[in-house]
């Protein structure tokens, strides 16, 4: 009987250790963020499935890229906003790797409020 609980906890034990080794195989995603007004830049670094970077808001940012499996084209956080007709272009593009494939992405909106209106926390530096 002895033996038998020795098994059992020697291999709860394995699958224990086992685990975050087999987490650590999915391919993590990392990707940069840059948002370009004008001539200026701002460009930060936003790693998902471990939320981080330098991001101002990671978690929200990979729950929205999480819904649409890491494709920022499919991003549509408000449909028909109520903006202004301001025009002050702002680019985005976003670069780097999600679960291990490659993104790539760049868009210009009109203004801010339309950039928001579309990538919500992603966009938001």
């Amino acid at each position: 009987m002895r033996a038998i609980k020795i098994l059992a906890l020697t291999g709860a034990f394995m699958m224990a250790a086992t685990a975050p080794a087999l987490a650590e195989q999915r391919p993590r995603s990392s990707l940069k963020v840059a948002v370009t007004v004008a001539d200026t830049a701002k460009t930060v670094r936003l790693t998902c499935d471990r939320d981080g970077g330098d991001h101002p808001t990671p978690r929200a940012a990979c729950r929205l890229l999480r819904a649409v499996k890491g494709r920022p084209a499919r991003l549509e956080v408000r449909k028909n906003p109520i903006c202004t007709k301001e025009f002050r272009p702002h680019t985005v593009e976003i670069w780097g790797a999600w679960r291990g494939k490659p993104v790539r992405f760049t868009k210009t909106y009109s203004n801010a409020c339309l950039m928001k209106a579309a990538g919500g926390a992603v966009f938001t530096l």
